[in-house]
This record gives C-alpha cells, sequence and structure tokens, in this order.
C-alpha cells in the first residue's frame, strides 16, 4: 500500500491561484433607467392617491395611517370587533382625505368578503360618528362618506353598461377566433365582477339597515329602482336585499309599499318574464313571507369562539342522544342504567313492573328518547293527586286570610290546570343548579338569544327547583339597568309560556324576593319602579292572568301597605305595551278591587286618582268627571302638551281622560289634532320650511289612532288645506306633509284623491293653490298606479 506525501516545496491550492486587482475609477454620474410608464403600488395609484410631491410628510402619514387602517380591516372577527375599532379610533385620522380613504377600504372590504358583510357593518355602526373638519369649516362624518360611496355603488349601472356596450362592439369588430374568444372571456368576466359586485353591495346594505344606519324611504327606494330595471341582475339583487330587509320593513311603516312590490313580484313569476333560475328565487322571497320571514335554512354567518362551541356540544348531545343501528335493529334493547335507576325511582309500582318488562323496541326507543315527557305524563295520569290537591288546599288557606273565597277558588283551578308539577326527584343539587343559573342568566343577558336560554333551562331538568332559578335571576337584575330587567322579565314570561317554568315554581321564587323588600328598600330605593318592569312582562299573552299574580305578590306587602304601590308602577309599565282602556279591561276582568289592596283608612278614589291610573274605575265614574271643552281650549291644551315633548302615551292619556267619545269622533277634534302635530314638526329657516321626518314618524302613530277611516283622513288633510293657508303656502311644504304621511301609513291612496276631486264650496279656499304645489305627488301616484296594473 503506497502513500502519496506531500512535499514542503509544494505550493498549496490556493497559493497557485493568483488573485489580480483592477482599479476601476466612476468618473461619471451613473442614473438607472425609467420607464415612461413604471408600475406602482395600487396604494399610490388607487382612490387614495393625491398630486402631492412623495416627501409630504402629510402624505406619507397618510399612507401609514392607511397601511395600519388595512391591518386591522385583516384581523376583523366578530370576538375582536370591539378592541380593533377602539384600535381604529386612535389613528390620525384628522382630514377628510384620510377618513375617506378609511370608508373606501371598509367598503371594498364589505364588497369583497360578502359573508362577513354583517361584521363590517357592526364596525361601521361604532365608527359611523367619527367626524372631520375640512379647511372650510365643514363638518364630514362616516356615515355620510358611506352613504355616498354604497349610492355611488348603486346607481353605477350607466357605467357598467357603457364597459359592457364598448367591449361588445370589439369583440363584434373582431376578425380572428381566437381574438373572439379572448374577448368574450373578458366580457363575461366583466359581467360576473359587476354582478357580484352589486349583489354584495345590496347584501351590505341589508346589513346597514339591520342597524338602522338606513332609512326606510331609502331601503324602498332601491327596492323600487330594481323592480324598475327588471333585468336578472337586478331582480336577483331584489330578492337579495328583501330576504335581508323584508321582515324589518313589513313591521315598519313602510308595508304598504312593501305590499305593493310584492304584488309585481308575483306578477313577474306568474307571467315568466325571465329565466327560471330569478323566477325561483321571487318564489322562494314569496314564500319567505308567507312562512313569516323565517328561513328554511340557518344564516351561515360568521360566529365566535364562543358559539362555535356551543353548537360543537349540542351536535354532540343530539347525537349521543340518537340510537345506533346494529345489524338492521336497535342494538340498545336494554335501557340505560341511569334510566333504570330513575324510573325505579318512581312511586307508582305499575311503572317499574312496566318498565322491568321487556318492552318492545318502539317503547324502548321512547323511553331512551324522550323520559322526561314520559314522566310528567304517566305521573299526571296515574298519580293520586295527593301532592297537588296539598298544595292548592295550603294556598287556599293562605289566601283566605287576605281575600274572599271566590277568587282563591279560581286561582287554584288556574295553577290546577297549567301546573307541571314533577316529583321526579332532581338531577341537580340546590348549589348546582345556582351554579348552572348564574351562567344561563348571564349568558342569555350578554348574547340576548332568547331560544338558547330556554333550551338551557330545559336541560337542568330539575322541576322542583326551577324556583331557584327565578330567585337568581331577579337578585341578579333587580339593581341593574331597565333594559336588563325588561329582557330578564320576558325570559321569564317565555319560560311559563312555553310550559318549561311551573307557575308554582315562578310564584315560589318571587315569593322569597318580595318579603324582602321591606330591607331592601334601604337600599334600593326604588325597589318597586324595578320590581315593575321585571314583572310586567309576565302579564302578556301567555303569562300568567293579572288577578292570580296581583294577589300572589300582595300577600307579604298588604300588611306593610305597599302592595297598592307596586301594583301602580305594574300598571304604569303595562299601558306603555298596551292602551291604558285595554289595561282597565284586564283590571276589570280579573275581578280586582283596589279596597283589597289598601289600608282600610286609605281614600281608595283619592289614590287612584294622585297615582293617575283612573282606567281602573267603572266607566260611569270616569266618564262623569268629563267636561266639554272648546276646539280652542283643545288645541291650547294639545299645543301645550307637545311643547313640553310629550310622548304619544302621555297625549293619548290626556285625550281619553278629558274627552269623551263623541268629542273624539268628531271633525273639529280630528282638525284640531293634526293642525298642532303638524305644527310641532315644522322647522323654520327665514323664509324655507321643512318637516322634521323623525318627529313626524313619531306622531305617525298617534295620528293613526284616530285616522281610522276615509273620512276622518280627509278631514286631516283639509286641515293641512287650512294651514297651508295660514302660513301662506310656503314652497313644498303640503308636498313633505303628503310624503310622510303616506310613507307612514297615516293617509291612504284613495283619500289623496277623494281630497283631490272634493268640491265642498266650504273646502274650496286656497285649493287651486294646494294642487298646484302637490301636482308631482299625484304624478307619482299615477305612475305607481299604471305600474301596479
Amino acid at each position: 500500500m503506497s502513500t502519496s506525501v506531500r512535499l514542503d516545496s509544494e505550493p498549496r491550492p490556493s497559493e497557485q491561484i493568483q488573485r489580480k486587482v483592477i482599479p476601476w475609477k466612476v468618473t461619471a454620474d451613473l442614473k438607472l433607467h425609467k420607464a415612461e410608464n413604471p408600475w406602482e403600488s395600487s396604494v399610490r395609484t388607487g382612490v387614495h392617491s393625491c398630486a402631492k410631491p412623495e416627501n409630504d410628510p402629510e402624505q406619507v402619514k397618510t399612507q401609514v395611517v392607511f397601511k395600519l387602517f388595512r391591518g386591522i380591516l385583516n384581523r376583523v372577527t366578530p370576538e375582536k370587533l370591539d378592541i380593533l375599532v377602539n384600535q381604529v379610533t386612535e389613528l390620525d385620522i384628522d382630514t377628510k382625505e384620510r377618513l375617506s380613504g378609511v370608508v373606501e377600504l371598509t367598503f371594498e372590504k364589505a364588497i369583497s368578503e360578502p359573508s362577513f358583510s354583517r361584521v363590517y357593518a357592526k364596525m361601521c355602526q361604532s365608527l359611523k360618528m367619527l367626524t372631520v373638519h375640512t379647511p372650510d369649516g365643514l363638518k364630514v362624518t362616516f356615515n355620510k362618506l358611506l352613504l355616498l360611496r354604497c349610492q355611488k355603488e348603486f346607481e353605477k349601472d350607466k357605467d357598467d353598461n357603457e364597459i359592457l356596450k364598448k367591449k361588445q362592439e370589439e369583440l363584434e369588430a373582431a376578425s380572428g377566433d381566437q381574438e373572439k374568444k379572448q374577448l368574450t372571456e373578458e366580457l363575461e368576466e366583466i359581467k360576473y365582477k359587476a354582478k357580484r359586485e352589486s349583489v354584495s353591495n345590496l347584501k351590505f346594505l341589508g346589513e346597514l339597515y339591520k342597524l338602522k344606519m338606513l332609512t326606510d324611504g331609502i331601503a324602498c327606494d332601491c327596492i323600487t329602482k330594481l323592480l324598475k330595471d327588471n333585468d336578472e341582475v337586478s331582480l336577483e339583487c331584489l330578492c337579495t336585499l328583501v330576504s335581508a330587509i323584508g321582515k324589518q320593513l313589513e313591521l315598519g311603516i313602510r308595508k304598504t309599499r312593501l305590499d305593493e312590490c310584492f304584488d309585481q313580484m308575483k306578477q313577474i313569476v306568474t307571467v315568466k318574464s325571465t329565466s327560471n333560475r330569478i323566477c325561483f328565487m321571487l318564489q322562494d322571497v314569496l314564500e319567505l313571507r308567507l312562512n313569516k320571514w323565517v328561513p328554511r335554512h340557518k344564516d351561515q354567518g360568521p360566529k365566535t369562539i364562543g358559539e362555535i362551541r356551543k353548537e360543537a356540544n349540542l351536535e354532540g348531545q343530539r347525537f349521543n342522544q340518537q340510537p345506533h343501528r346494529r345489524d338492521n335493529r336497535w342494538f340498545n334493547q336494554q335501557p340505560d342504567r341511569r334510566d333504570n335507576q330513575r324510573f325505579n325511582q318512581q312511586p307508582d309500582r305499575r311503572d317499574n313492573q312496566r318498565f322491568n318488562q321487556q318492552p318492545d323496541r318502539r317503547d324502548n326507543q321512547r323511553f331512551n328518547q324522550q323520559p322526561d315527557r314520559r314522566d310528567n305524563r304517566e305521573f299526571n295520569q296515574q298519580s293520586d293527586g295527593r301532592d297537588n290537591r296539598q298544595l292548592n288546599q295550603q294556598s287556599d288557606r293562605q289566601r283566605g286570610q287576605q281575600f274572599n273565597q271566590q277568587p282563591d277558588r279560581q286561582v287554584g283551578r288556574w295553577y290546577q290546570h297549567h301546573s307541571t308539577f314533577n316529583s321526579t326527584k332532581p338531577s341537580l343539587t340546590e348549589e348546582q343548579l345556582e351554579k348552572k343559573s348564574s351562567a344561563i342568566i348571564k349568558e342569555y343577558l350578554n348574547i340576548n338569544d332568547m331560544k338558547e336560554a330556554l333550551q338551557c333551562v330545559q336541560e337542568l331538568k330539575s322541576t322542583q327547583l326551577l324556583f331557584l332559578f327565578v330567585r337568581k335571576g331577579l337578585e341578579y337584575t333587580l339593581d341593574r339597568n331597565a333594559t336588563t330587567r325588561e329582557r330578564m322579565g320576558l325570559l321569564l314570561h317565555q319560560l311559563i309560556k312555553s310550559g318549561i317554568l311551573p307557575p308554582e315554581q315562578y310564584c315560589k321564587g318571587l315569593q322569597g324576593i318580595i318579603e324582602e323588600t321591606e330591607d331592601l328598600a334601604i337600599d334600593i330605593p326604588k325597589i318597586w319602579l324595578y320590581l315593575s318592569e321585571l314583572l310586567t312582562p309576565m302579564l302578556l299573552e301567555g303569562g300568567i292572568p293579572m288577578g292570580v299574580l296581583f294577589r300572589e305578590i300582595s300577600k307579604p306587602l298588604i300588611p306593610l301597605g305597599t302592595a297598592g304601590v307596586l301594583l301602580v308602577h305594574i300598571l304604569n309599565g303595562l299601558c306603555k305595551a298596551m292602551s291604558r282602556e285595554k289595561a282597565g279591561i284586564m283590571w276589570k276582568e280579573a275581578g280586582l278591587r283596589w279596597k283589597d289592596f289598601l289600608p282600610e283608612d286609605e281614600d281608595v278614589h283619592k289614590f287612584v286618582t294622585e297615582k293617575n291610573v283612573e282606567f281602573t274605575l267603572d266607566k260611569e265614574t270616569k266618564e262623569s268627571q268629563k267636561k266639554k271643552l272648546s276646539s280652542a281650549e283643545q288645541k291650547k291644551e294639545l299645543d301645550t302638551l307637545i311643547q313640553d315633548k310629550a310622548d304619544n302615551h302621555t297625549i293619548a292619556d290626556w285625550i281619553e281622560n278629558n274627552l269623551d267619545e263623541q268629542q273624539t269622533s268628531s271633525n273639529t277634534f280630528i282638525r284640531t289634532l293634526t293642525t298642532c302635530i303638524c305644527q310641532s314638526t315644522i322647522i323654520s329657516d327665514e323664509n324655507y320650511y321643512i318637516v322634521d321626518h323623525d318627529l313626524m314618524r313619531q306622531r305617525a302613530t298617534l295620528l293613526k289612532k284616530y285616522l281610522h277611516d276615509e273620512e276622518k283622513q280627509l278631514q286631516a288633510l283639509s286641515a293641512l288645506q287650512v294651514l297651508m293657508v295660514q302660513m301662506d303656502h310656503p314652497s313644498q311644504l303640503l308636498r313633505m306633509f303628503f310624503d310622510c304621511l303616506y310613507d307612514f301609513d297615516v293617509i291612504t291612496i284613495r283619500t289623496y284623491y277623494k281630497w283631490e276631486l272634493n268640491k265642498n264650496p266650504g273646502e274650496q279656499q286656497g285649493k287651486d293653490v294646494a294642487l298646484q304645489s302637490v301636482t308631482n305627488f299625484f304624478a307619482w301616484l299615477h305612475d305607481l298606479k299604471a305600474a301596479n296594473r
């Protein structure tokens, strides 16, 4: 074996290569070649660019703001929305250019991601009051710029048509097959992009309308325009918009215009004047309305992590409750051990015998899937009813100490009829149920999901302990805000209405709070008002009758002399949800009397008058207190109430308490009321007059209460005519009133035509000038009638 030895005289490899360094000096300035039309970032070439030099510090600062805002938009999720909105408000958005850029970026993001339209709409709602001032001193808001951008997108049909027309001409002029194919693809891509942006824009507009960032008038105008265009893209956009906002429009004041739009949609479907795909979409919208706007499929929008976890848990529970198949048979023939233990605890021996016998698979399936319903049904059918009788006898003995026997028997029968009492052992201890109740109540108040809360309470499966849930809910919300108390009261009402919460459990939980009111009043001076806000929803349809509820809550309060105070607060709260007359009818039908709730030495008539609950008295007593008021006196009183900004309920109460039925149905009263309300909605600026649209919307409800037929509506229009004569016919003012009264469904179309054709000699003063000022309004009515035909 030979080895090679490197001699020291041999050079190393690195030494064999000689490196040469060539000196080079630049004698002239070198410049890179710059193209005439170089590529630039879309940030510079887009809508946010300006003609300022690149080294302008304001421009650099503006670009930094846009960059930070894009980063925020890319991180938007339902959970992080509040945090990110706070970050937006901390940005230096202090110029119109920056605010316009932020609006443009938000709009483009919402259009490019239509599935997140709801989230971006909520973000816009939080930023709508973002305001900057121009150098001219003008005030510019985020909301105004956003609506202008949406309007621009909605009305860009002409631009799209010009682009399509130009591309179509290029296609027709093309000669080669390859060129025609390329132009055809470009044309289809342009059409698809325009359609996608239009549909996304309408979806975004629908979400903005749900958040009350758009008015009813704008929404209806969009629907009318889409119907008028009557092409496939417009009709598809129409279906998207109506599906999103139809329910809110129908519940609002634009139901008449919505009916007209649906009539046109039915006509399109009947005639089949468009493609089958669009006809089926229109038919889906029509069926959606017939189904009371309940969609067949749940909206799959963005969700929080908590919502995803809940759905996963519910899905897992449903999967576990379903029986599994094996060899085409129900393999779970034997009952579950826990079910067996629960059924063996039943007091009725026949239940155990039937259960221990091997039931057929139909019975087994029913037992495994719905054990609670079986428990309740068979217990109610087979039990000897001693517990119920003892409960009713005990309640009757307690009531007998305070009231006469006739109402007590009615209360007992109502409890016996509505009771869902279950004698099975609760699946939870009191401590466990209180913890779960706290979690359910807090979650419901945070997300306001009534359906989820009802399901969670039902899954507690501890009917005998639900009074703890009631007590926990009342304690948790008693000293919070009015909205929270109202929502808690509505939840308890729905639990009673759906049969999940037995009435005796509700009253048992309520008694624990009522008995402590004397001590609680020290820390909570307004405890009677707060309790009434929690109890009032229970008097709505499907809840506990007024007689039963008032007698139950008054038991511990009558010895203290505070029962009447609580009942007055409840009645006043009830009058906000219904008329005082209807509340008085409920009081009389329940057979209630004030002397049963007030101390013996209390003057009933004085108490009722001071507390303003005269509607609980007999009709003859109230009518005798009313006096005849002249037209001038009526106008003076109504003007005073309106100037004091009294709400509609207060004004209606004054009318009912001071004017009899003959006066309120007279033409004089109708004219006086119309004049007072319309005068209060006029905003004057030197010689220019406009109508306060929002205030007129509020007062429209009061007008509709008394303008219930066409004759009364005609008197209202005549009163407006006289008012215009007194004001020397201000320009366009009568037209504004006509628009408002039509939009808010106060005056019907037939009444407008009757007023136009009215030849009564006593109504002709100023009629010609009035007709001239509303010419465009009647032209619009004729066009609308022709479109419906």
